[in-house]
């Protein structure tokens, strides 16, 4: 089963998904700030992270970019979700030697994040 943070700091959002995700079959451990992101990535391990690129004091952008800084993160794939997209919108980032890094747009169906979340995670 794949081990998945979620940060965004909605609650309402975070924890509706988390559940939606726990019934997919996923493990998921959501924080509601990038620092909290932060700090779980550096005591666990996850198989993909998913951060909301809006956030007060440390935004998505920030917080992928602290991922990519430490080892232990550097190659988890991660998904940036952003409402300055279009609804579904899905674009592949390349950073030299890290993890891919995916950009999606909001508001998603649930369908299509787990079925973006087995392409990813290779399943």
């Amino acid at each position: 089963m794949a081990h998945i943070l979620f940060v965004d700091d909605n609650p309402d959002l975070r924890e509706t998904l988390a559940a939606r995700l726990r019934a997919a079959g996923y493990q998921v451990t959501t924080a509601g700030s990038g620092m909290e992101g932060l700090e779980l990535a550096e005591t666990h391990t996850f198989d993909l992270i998913l951060l909301d690129m809006l956030m007060p004091q440390l935004d998505g952008i920030t917080t992928y970019q602290r991922l990519r800084d430490r080892s232990a993160t550097r190659e988890v794939p991660v998904i940036l979700f952003t409402a300055m997209a279009v609804e579904g919108h899905w674009e592949e980032l390349t950073e030299d030697g890290a993890g891919p890094c995916f950009v999606m747009g909001k508001p998603y169906e649930t369908s299509l994040l787990v079925s973006r979340l087995s392409q990813v995670l290779g399943g």
